[in-house]
């Protein structure tokens, strides 16, 4: 007679796999498109926040990448994943911060915020202001 052995899941296995359910959904999760006005710091810092409370492994954090890359960053990652399979969050977040903190993105970003200066000669008082709200 064949007799099936369950084993009887650990403490952190319980805790670790009730953690996993309560993620945030995907829909929830930053992207970065590389288009517009984004913030790569606030997307590894709000996933890395992620990692922490939900005590998420690299795994699969690493597992949802395809979808947070979207538009023309999606390409990169792609690109990247090719040659570098399996990688921690923590290796991916060390190729994103030379990819993104480049020197077109610094001047972009100076512009946006020498933009958003009010001027009155440049400016109407109401559409700065409801420009701004929007952001």
């Amino acid at each position: 007679m064949n007799e099936l052995h369950h084993t009887i899941p650990s403490n952190a296995e319980v805790e670790t796999a009730c953690n996993l359910q309560d993620i945030p959904k995907l829909e929830e999760w930053p992207t970065i498109s590389g288009e517009g006005e984004y913030n790569h710091m606030e997307f590894m810092k709000t996933i890395d926040i992620f990692k922490e409370y939900f005590n998420i492994p690299d795994e699969n954090i690493s597992a949802r990448l395809h979808f947070l890359f979207t538009k023309s960053e999606d390409k990169w990652y792609y690109k990247m994943r090719q040659h570098h399979v399996k990688h921690s969050w923590g290796w991916w977040k060390e190729q994103i911060i030379p990819k993104l903190a480049n020197e077109s993105l610094r001047f972009k970003m100076k512009n946006s915020f020498e933009e958003a200066i009010f001027s009155i000669e440049r400016d109407s008082p109401m559409s700065w202001f409801l420009k701004k709200k929007d952001r």
